[in-house]
């Protein structure tokens, strides 16, 4: 049988750990998976981001694209504007250009993207077949038939409502939260009607990022409701997190091992804030009976060392770090894992079996904590709540209760022995498989 070409090209927002991550296993399983009468070539599309090492680490190539960006966060390099993800219609319009501007370089076969709107846009005006992965099943139907398990953090009122009243809320009034400003965004909407987009107009987010086949990366369990009336073009694979053996910084690993009372982890991430991380700092040195060994990762897309330092004052039990910190070998020290919501964090922590406090910034990311909370393996504070009195509750109500810890085992153990990132992998191959089909009886 002759070899058959075939180039993927993956862009997505490097600038997110977990998206990088993500794409990076995906990819790797699609290599490896490779059929041996297939020539594959899978190339790395990237505006700038602190990841890129990873990248090039897994073997795969990157290949600049237009604009040039710091790479230092998706919330900073694209000037978000809440409820609007660009800061400027002509900052949205110049994405898109660059990521026509390469694809029309590199003709690829395939396009591999995240919640990466540029991509997804710029590849459907160039008649290029695309596949997305996603945190969560990005369709009506999910989020009319439950998918939101509260009602959205920033609406005024209504959230502080005793949880069980707004989870009936949330349920009943699922379908009304379409009509949120997020799901309409005008500035991208307008730059891709100026690249030609047929659609004039605000942009939904459900078509913003749709692609010819969707691959949710997310625990089936969390979707069992609604799976069944989702369209045959999203399939949900199963939970895809960091597995890397990498091993964890002495002076950390010490830290947390040194006794005599538990372990915790705060990791927001690259997209948590500032304010977020100082409560938390604030929360473990409250009171001086406390014992514990807390580390604090100052990501640098987050906040200044200096600062997270200034507000920890030299506690000894607290060390903050802006070193990497490789989340599996981090995790498998801690007792209690302080989190932001996203689904990298969120999965990478439950995969060591270990339970969370989390605190949302999107609807995403509360959804991820809700699903965990509800699971009985972590607790959720509402973002207005992210106090520091709150979090050393929530912390302490974890760690003198062993259900917490018992369930967050249990659910770990579910989310080992689904290997995401090849069930991700199979359903690629069999959508090119297919189209390829396809387009040889076409020709014939």
């Amino acid at each position: 049988m002759s070899s058959t070409d075939m180039h993927l090209v993956v862009s997505v927002a490097f600038q997110d750990a977990g998206d990088t991550t993500r794409a990076i296993a995906i990819a790797a399983a699609f290599r490896d998976s490779c059929p041996a009468y297939y020539n594959l070539k899978i190339s790395f599309l990237s505006c700038g981001s602190r990841f890129e090492h990873l990248i090039t680490n897994a073997g795969f190539p990157i290949v600049p694209a237009q604009p040039r960006v710091k790479g230092i966060s998706v919330a900073h390099d694209l000037g978000w504007d809440f409820p609007e993800f660009f800061g400027s219609e002509e900052l949205a319009r110049t994405f898109i250009v660059g990521q026509l501007a390469a694809f029309k370089e590199l003709q690829p076969d395939v396009v591999l993207h995240g919640m990466w709107a540029p991509a997804s846009i710029a590849a459907r005006l160039m008649g290029i077949r695309t596949i997305n992965f996603l945190p969560v099943p990005l369709h009506p139907r999910s989020f009319g038939e439950g998918l939101i398990r509260d009602l959205p953090d920033p609406i005024p009122l209504f959230t502080r409502l005793p949880r069980p009243l707004r989870t009936r809320l949330a349920w009943m009034g699922s379908e009304l939260m379409l009509n949120a400003p997020i799901f309409r965004q005008h500035r991208l909407g307008a730059a891709a009607a100026s690249c030609g987009w047929p659609i004039k107009g605000p942009i939904s987010l459900f078509d913003m990022n749709m692609a010819d086949l969707n691959l949710v990366n997310d625990h089936p369990i969390f979707h069992q409701d609604y799976a069944d009336q989702l369209p045959e073009n999203i399939v949900i694979t199963g939970p895809l997190y960091n597995q890397t053996d990498a091993k964890l910084d002495p002076e950390i690993a010490a830290h947390m091992t040194q006794g005599p009372g538990p372990a915790i982890l705060v990791a927001m991430g690259s997209s948590g804030t500032e304010d977020w991380i100082f409560e938390a700092i604030k929360a473990f040195k409250m009171y001086k009976d406390d014992y514990w060994n807390v580390v604090v990762l100052a990501s640098p897309s987050i906040c200044a060392i200096e600062d997270a330092r200034a507000v920890a004052g030299g506690d000894p039990r607290i060390l903050v770090t802006d070193k990497f910190i490789p989340a599996p070998a981090a995790n498998a020290l801690a007792d209690v894992i302080v989190i932001h919501g996203g689904q990298g964090t969120v999965q990478t922590a439950l995969a060591a079996g270990k339970p969370v406090v989390g605190v949302a910034l999107q609807i995403e990311q509360q959804t991820n904590l809700d699903n965990v909370m509800n699971a009985g393996a972590g607790i959720r504070i509402q973002r207005q709540n992210w106090k520091a009195k709150n979090i050393r509750n929530a912390v302490n109500t974890i760690l003198r209760d062993p259900s917490y810890r018992l369930k967050a085992h249990a659910l770990g153990k579910e989310m080992r022995s689904i290997d995401g990132a090849k069930n991700a992998a199979n359903e690629m191959w069999k959508f090119v498989l297919e189209e390829q089909s396809v387009t040889v009886k076409y020709n014939d």
